[in-house]
């Protein structure tokens, strides 16, 4: 109970550290996911991401557990990213203690509580887990060890509470499957640690059963091929990518738990750790390491801990000899899912570092004065790891976004339910503002209806050609095309490279477009509107085709030929413009049911037309009629849905996304 206590003291000061009074912590790649818990789960809530104009990302799917608790508890006022940070760092805490005890029976309890704070408190964590800021590895770590005393106790025990833990714990810490190598980086130390005993059917059944209940997340993974991740699936390009990152955790900064990057002059603690007292420091890590490891090879448990720990050093450490280069890729040619652990010290890290930080609890507890035990734990909890207890870990990455932002989303939500373009224009996918957040773009979190405001570096993302067009008077039209009605300018960006625009750039741009005005104003933002009498829509339906060469020459004809009429007109890439289209259209009107289906209702249709959704084309979008799916589906627009439809008389068409069997 005593150690429980502590854990909770520990884990709630660390907690009160890092948030300080702006009370959130977003950064990097994760955006602002606890700003609007209610929006966040929405966004997860599909594979389909109808962020800018729309992609796949099935790598979301394993997150909706964390969302949907934390828009859950948001109804309730409760703060949800301070909760999950102290359970966070609460679970290794109080688990580890019983997973040492679980792979060393005989030993002192007080070894468990050591390797528990070692866990905790040593410079991988204060990088790689938190500075890092991902969220999956955040929860990695702090899930390994949970997901290995579960393994552990139903092989040994086959007590069924055992496995429905084992099962219920891999749905609560769903999370971490957010990065698809966490799937190597526990079952790799369970393979290892299913040695200890080696029982063949528990071990099957736990495996199914994984398999089984976590299906809901990895069918994506394995079923759709069509996305935007899968472009980067390249043996080569991720072999050089994985030699150029294997420079900064050579083997014996692997030793020190460090990586170079993050202990260089450019970073926010080098003044810190270059001092040689605190370098001296450091190295109480592998000298404990070594004293653990004489004595564990003494008995089974402890070799096979070491194994663990080398198999782990030999994962992480990359390129580096000896083999690495070699072996990875081989691995990369034969298996290329095992791509996605390119960069292995960051994402494969914690299979090292439990082994680690098990042995140097058994090196701590040779030392026989408790006093040295003492100051050993606060040499490296406090002094070395300083940066954890002043907040430095987080610095830069406490925020507070201005009222701004939920007035005018309030304001939004009153109007129509079409894209916002965020402006200034991004070319790239970070941005930074003057209330403290840099990272991705985050408009998605600020406003519920959807927002194109950045691109994913394709070099046909029609993004990219928007800038081209942003003198243009005629703007507007592009807008149209794009299913965008209102525009955001943020007056709170800061300058910098990504940017082609700043604020009054972007300003006296929009002041020259014919058809946009300024319709509200704000603190940080301004909004302006097309005219409500354009048509613009989700999506259109469309009875003459252009051919066009290219997606800029289809651009050129919407923005500066007025014979291109909007909402009727459309063009294709491709020589096989679409035939026999009818003279007229019939009337129809759409309706968006969420991000992933639409209604169309047609009345009095004569002849054949193309049925456009303004989403990007992807072959999981199906159109149906009466349930029965429309067979001529293509691109159109240059990024679109199009679909031949020949059907008279009034109906139904129901398009949506569909990325289950069952769907």
């Amino acid at each position: 109970m005593k150690w429980f206590l502590t854990s909770i003291v520990l884990s709630l000061s660390l907690v009160a550290i890092w948030m300080g009074p702006k009370k959130m912590l977003a950064h990097a790649e994760e955006g602002l996911p606890f700003y609007n818990p209610s929006r966040t789960f929405q966004i997860y809530k599909y594979i389909w991401q109808d962020s800018n104009l729309g992609f796949i990302n099935p790598f979301l799917t394993s997150r909706l557990t964390l969302y949907g608790f934390s828009a859950w508890l948001n109804s309730f006022e409760i703060p949800s990213q301070e909760l999950f940070f102290f359970i966070l760092i609460l679970t290794p805490l109080v688990v580890i203690p019983p997973l040492s005890q679980t792979l060393f029976p005989t030993l002192n309890g007080s070894v468990g509580k050591f390797a528990a704070l070692f866990y905790v408190f040593n410079l991988f964590v204060l990088t790689q887990v938190w500075h890092r800021f991902i969220y999956p590895l955040i929860f990695l770590w702090s899930y390994l060890p949970l997901f290995l005393l579960l393994w552990l106790k139903w092989l040994e025990t086959r007590e069924k509470k055992y496995l429905f833990y084992f099962i219920l714990s891999n749905f609560i810490f769903s999370d971490v499957y957010g990065l698809t190598s966490s799937i190597f980086a526990l079952w790799i130390p369970a393979g290892i640690l299913w040695f200890k005993n080696r029982r063949i059917i528990p071990a099957v059944v736990a495996i199914f059963l994984w398999l089984v209940t976590t299906v809901w997340w990895w069918y994506p993974l394995v079923a759709i091929k069509d996305n935007r991740f899968n472009k980067f699936l390249n043996p080569a390009q991720n072999l050089i990518s994985l030699v150029d990152v294997s420079k900064y955790y050579l083997n014996s900064d692997i030793l020190l738990l460090k990586q170079k990057y993050y202990f260089s002059p450019q970073t926010i603690w080098f003044n810190f750790f270059s001092r040689l007292p605190i370098n001296y420091l450091s190295w109480i890590f592998p000298i404990l390491l070594a004293i653990g490891s004489v004595w564990a090879i003494k008995s089974r448990s402890g070799r096979l801990l070491i194994i663990w720990l080398v198999i782990g050093w030999f994962f992480i450490k990359g390129a580096n000899p000896p083999w690495g280069t070699q072996f990875y890729e081989w691995l990369f040619k034969t298996f290329p899912f095992t791509m996605v652990v390119r960069n292995p010290y960051e994402k494969l890290g914690v299979i090292f570092l439990l082994p680690y930080c098990l042995l140097m609890a058994f090196g701590l507890s040779r030392i026989p004065l408790r006093f040295g035990k003492i100051l050993v734990i606060f040499l490296v909890g406090f002094v070395l790891l300083r940066p954890m207890w002043t907040g430095q870990v987080f610095s830069g990455y406490q925020v507070q976004v201005p009222s701004s932002y939920s007035l005018a989303n309030s304001y939004l939500n009153s109007g129509s339910n079409l894209r916002l373009l965020q402006l200034p224009f991004l070319h790239g996918a970070g941005t930074q503002y003057t209330w403290g957040y840099g990272g991705e773009e985050p408009s998605n979190f600020f406003f519920d209806r959807p927002s194109l405001s950045g691109t994913y570096f394709s070099p046909t993302d029609p993004y990219l050609f928007l800038y081209k067009y942003m003198r243009s008077p005629k703007t507007y039209r592009l807008l149209q095309l794009l299913a965008v009605d209102t525009i955001v300018l943020h007056k709170d960006t800061l300058p910098g490279p990504a940017y082609q625009e700043n604020y009054a750039g972007s300003r006296a741009l929009l002041s020259q477009m014919e058809h946009i005005s300024l319709a509200k104003t704000f603190p940080d933002l301004d909004i302006y509107q097309l005219n409500p009498n354009l048509p613009i829509g989700w999506g259109y339906l469309s009875n003459r085709t252009f051919s066009i060469p290219s997606l800029s020459d289809g651009f050129d004809l919407v923005v500066n030929n007025d014979l291109f009429k909007l909402h009727s007109d459309s063009f294709v890439l491709s020589p096989q413009n679409p035939k026999n289209l009818g003279d007229s259209l019939p009337n129809y009107t759409i309706t968006k049911l969420s991000p992933i289906r639409y209604l169309y209702r047609i009345k009095q249709a004569t002849s054949p037309y193309i049925l456009i959704l303004s989403q990007n084309f992807n072959l999981g979008w199906t159109a149906a009629i009466d349930k029965k799916e429309l067979e001529n589906h293509f691109p159109i627009n240059g990024y679109a849905n199009g679909w031949l439809v020949d059907k008279p008389d009034d109906y139904v068409i129901d398009v949506s996304f569909k990325a289950w069997p069952w769907d």
